[in-house]
């Protein structure tokens, strides 16, 4: 990378970044609606769009990341797998960004979202780069500020996986009660966000466990399973919360709401990364602190550009 590619790099204002991992090349684009020309943010959804199909060809999705709408792309974060050798897509993850409104909330939540992977592709070490590595480095680009999310299942392995990626997370199958704040996060969610993760305006939530009644109504229909399809936990407590809690016939979901912090990074950084992708994902995390004032730093030695909020010096400011 030139110096002039790494500076463009640093001062841009929503995170773009590739990372070469053993065979695997990722792409994460925060808020492409905002940073990617028109045909390219086409592109991508062809290619997301047709990964889905394979995954699941029971149904079209007709929600978030699938849809071309101005609002969706210009808040989510896309995370794109491809394999080196043939260059091909095997697996994404559609983040999302909400806004919640609430003066006790003072930063966005990042839904979880939609994560697929090639068939073909199950087993070759995609997962913990769909599962964690976007989240790490939207914390670390923070500030190491924690980073609350919320992630909407009914299948057990995600419910768990949840539960014991993150932190201070309701429900996990262990803690009674939720929080205040895990409360305010769930109501904030459902009464303005639901579409954001496919779920219709005729499904109603519990706060008595968090469960999302009659879900899979608002375009994510082809993604309800039997309790029997869906990818079982490895520790059984989370299979009983899930079949226990959960109609499947129906098709319910569980809301969980919880954060990622320093510690919750570092165990993922030591655990579920692979050694060989360390190096990687360390630097990608270096660039992505060093971006938490660079951006700043940018805009005050730029007078040509408007940062919004970081607004170049006018004269008329010193008159």
């Amino acid at each position: 990378m030139t110096p002039l590619a790494l500076l463009s790099s640093l001062t841009q204002r929503h995170m773009r970044l590739t990372l070469v991992n053993g065979p695997h090349r990722t792409r994460i684009y925060d808020r492409p609606g905002l940073s990617l020309p028109g045909e390219e943010q086409a592109r991508l959804r062809a290619d997301v769009t047709a990964l889905a199909y394979k995954v699941e060809p029971r149904g079209a999705l007709d929600y978030g990341v699938f849809l071309d709408d101005p609002e969706i792309w210009a808040n989510i974060v896309l995370t794109l797998v491809y394999d080196r050798k043939s260059k091909e897509l095997i697996g994404f993850n559609a983040l999302r960004w909400i806004d919640l409104q609430d003066p006790a909330i003072d930063a966005p939540v990042l839904h979880l979202g939609l994560a697929m992977v090639d068939p073909d592709a199950q087993g070759r070490g995609v997962s913990w780069i769909l599962y964690g590595l976007t989240v790490v480095l939207l914390f670390l680009r923070g500030g190491l500020r924690p980073l609350r999310i919320t992630s909407v299942s009914q299948v057990p392995a995600v419910v768990g996986r949840v539960a014991q990626s993150f932190t201070d997370v309701y429900p996990d199958g262990k803690r009674a009660r939720p929080r205040f704040r895990h409360l305010r996060i769930a109501r904030g969610v459902m009464r303005n966000h639901r579409a954001a993760f496919g779920v219709g305006a005729d499904a109603w939530f519990e706060e008595d466990g968090f469960v999302i009644r009659n879900a899979y109504t608002g375009g994510s229909d082809a993604m309800k399973k039997a309790f029997d399809e869906a990818s079982h936990h490895r520790d059984g407590y989370i299979n009983d919360l899930c079949r226990e809690t959960l109609d499947y016939a129906r098709g319910d979901d569980i809301l969980q709401v919880g954060q990622m912090d320093l510690p919750t990074a570092r165990q993922y950084l030591l655990k579920e990364v692979p050694r060989d992708s360390r190096k990687a994902v360390l630097f990608a995390g270096a660039f992505s602190i060093v971006q938490t004032w660079a951006v700043p730093i940018a805009s005050w030695l730029d007078s040509r550009r408007s940062w919004d909020g970081l607004r170049p010096a006018r004269k008329a400011d010193h008159v």
